[in-house]
């Protein structure tokens, strides 16, 4: 009987999804159902928002057009530079401002104030998914849409043999906090507070040495799956004359395990360390970020897809595999192919390669793995915890 119910409800909650058009040619309905499905606090990846206007002019309505018309400039400006990589800024599209308002889904303005002949406001503006994509694609630019989960960043700073991560005396954490980081990106970085519970919480020479109980132990109290150890190291290149320089070691810690990256980093100090610091913390940062766009990055042009078994324990289960599927950039279309009390068997086409989709589906708690040559997809039970 149960059964039978089951097949009943799934059934018509799947005749009643309906999956979208070619990506070319996404509907809002679809953007709309990608944007709730997002996890809460996430900003939009298509959306600028809270940027300022302050234009002056003949007249405050001409003021206001002027400042609307700037404002959406800049807004596509900053969306194409987040999902881009860095060295194709120089080069990317600047469409019209009739062309703009054709890219544009909507527009919200909020605090605006008004004198004779000025006119200050906050803007926020989201674009269409289908209508920046083929603005990319058009010009030939890669790009991505996968949002990683935020990365909680300990800045550990040696300086012979010494260690510091919450001391006063760490220079690399202060240039890290001088930092511009903005939440929107897609590699979103904290840093720690720095306070006693950050300081009983983990130790410089734990997080150097990996220690998942204290790093497990700070990613819970900040509500986060990924860490990331930055270890500057201080030293004296004697070759060069005793030269002061810089070399950075990454440890990145995740529920799916932990990994070192050696990086060919190293700047030399001179006579400002603090210049110095802040210049590699930068170079650090935007490397992460566009390491991570190359990841993600989509592709077009073939058409890929996989078979993969879907464990089930019920109906709600495959609703929340499916919301997660279809709020994945990379996911193209899911088909059902078949379907049980006990498991699910879905095609799934999408755009880039594997390894790419599997890092993609992390982010929406959903584990692609395969398994004796079968591809399995299951929901990630431990999702993010909540911050203390």
């Amino acid at each position: 009987m149960w059964h039978r119910v089951f097949s009943i409800l799934f059934f018509a909650c799947a005749w009643a999804w309906v999956p979208g058009p070619a990506l070319a040619e996404d509907t809002a309905a679809a953007e709309a159902a990608a944007a709730l499905s997002a996890a809460p606090g996430q900003d939009n990846v298509f959306t600028a928002q809270g940027l300022a206007l302050d234009v002056t002019a003949e007249s405050a309505v001409a003021a206001r057009k002027l400042a609307l018309l700037d404002g959406q400039r800049r807004a596509l400006d900053l969306v194409l530079r987040r999902i881009t990589l860095r060295s194709d800024h120089g080069a990317l599209p600047k469409p019209d401002d009739e062309t703009i308002a054709q890219l544009v889904a909507t527009v919200q303005v909020s605090g605006e104030k008004t004198s004779s002949v000025r006119y200050l406001a906050a803007l926020t503006v989201r674009f269409h998914r289908a209508a920046i994509r083929n603005l990319l694609r058009g010009a030939g630019f890669s790009f991505s849409e996968t949002r990683a989960k935020a990365t909680l960043v300990l800045p550990v700073f040696e300086k012979g043999a010494a260690l510091s991560l919450f001391e006063d005396s760490n220079i690399w954490r202060r240039a890290w906090e001088r930092l511009d980081l903005p939440p929107d990106s897609l590699l979103p970085l904290l840093l720690p507070k720095g306070d006693l519970k950050d300081i009983t919480a983990v130790a410089a020479k734990a997080a150097v040495a990996g220690s998942e109980e204290q790093l497990r132990t700070i990613a819970r109290r900040y509500g986060v799956d990924n860490v990331t150890v930055s270890h500057a190291i201080l030293s004296i290149d004697l070759a060069a004359g005793g030269v002061p320089q810089v070399q950075v070691n990454m440890l990145h810690f995740s529920p799916r395990g932990k990994s070192t990256e050696v990086m060919d980093y190293g700047v030399e100090v001179g006579e400002d360390l603090d210049t110095a610091m802040d210049r590699l913390a930068q170079r650090v940062a935007v490397d992460q970020l566009e390491r991570w766009k190359r990841r993600t990055r989509l592709t077009f042009d073939a058409d890929t897809s996989l078979s993969a078994q879907v464990p089930l324990s019920g109906l709600a289960d495959w609703l929340l595999i499916r919301q997660r599927l279809n709020a994945s950039a990379m996911v193209g279309s899911i088909k059902l192919q078949g379907i049980s009390r006990e498991d699910a068997q879905v095609v799934i086409d999408y755009l880039g390669d594997t390894d790419s989709l599997v890092v993609s589906l992390a982010q929406r708690d959903l584990h692609l793995s395969l398994i004796d040559g079968f591809w399995v997809l299951r929901l990630a039970r431990q999702g993010t915890v909540k911050a203390e």
